[in-house]
């Protein structure tokens, strides 16, 4: 059983903190935000300003290696098979 974020289910899929969230949902180990975003192909101050509101979140947590998310794949795939369920009707 996954645990719960506040904020996670609010967070839509097309923002950019969805999008910083689920790179480092499936990588391995922390990331620093210059990694994140060559990566993500993003603005170094954007993924910056991410990282602190998913941080404020408790998505994710600040180690002095880099960036962890707190949520796991898992987490990332049920999200979005409730999203395309809720957009199929239900199916």
């Amino acid at each position: 059983m996954s645990r719960r974020f506040k904020g996670f289910d609010e967070l839509s899929l097309e923002t950019s903190a969805f999008k910083v969230l689920c790179y480092l949902s499936f990588r391995e180990g922390p990331l620093r935000p210059s990694e994140i975003a060559e990566g993500l192909g993003e603005k170094p101050s954007t993924v910056r300003a991410r990282l602190a509101e998913l941080k404020g979140a408790g998505l994710v947590s600040s180690t002095p290696q880099g960036y962890v998310s707190n949520v796991t794949p898992y987490d990332i795939l049920m999200k979005l098979y409730r999203v395309l369920k809720e957009e199929l009707g239900g199916v």
